[in-house]
């Protein structure tokens, strides 16, 4: 009996640990994108801000030359003293909320290439 639930507590065990998901997440294109700058715009409004991006073969609806992401390269894991333009594959889709008529995009995964 004991080595029953020995048994079955590793079995939990295993089945609690989490992989490292590298598929998107549903509703996630996966894109190769180049970030280019930070957007230096300084106005009152929600399209100040943030980072430009540019997403190689967009396949989206009405696809814009350039996206907005509100974020920082700390904030995508990603070292501040690395230079620009640099190349990308991220997982995003469109905001539908307030900052989607400004082109801003979610980014849910994202990773440097060389």
């Amino acid at each position: 009996m004991k080595t029953l639930i020995f048994i079955l507590c590793l079995g939990l065990i295993f089945l609690g640990c989490k992989k490292n998901q590298t598929a998107p997440q549903a509703g996630y294109l996966q894109s190769q994108g180049v970030l280019v700058g930070y957007n230096m715009r300084m106005c009152p409004e929600p399209s100040c801000g943030g980072m430009i991006i540019t997403i190689k073969n967009d396949a989206s609806t009405n696809p814009s030359p350039s996206y907005l992401f509100n974020g920082t390269l700390p904030n995508l894991e990603i070292n501040d003293s690395t230079k620009f333009p640099i190349n990308v594959i991220l997982s995003w889709k469109r905001d539908t909320g307030v900052y989607g008529s400004y082109n801003y995009i979610l980014i849910s995964q994202i990773k440097v290439i060389n």
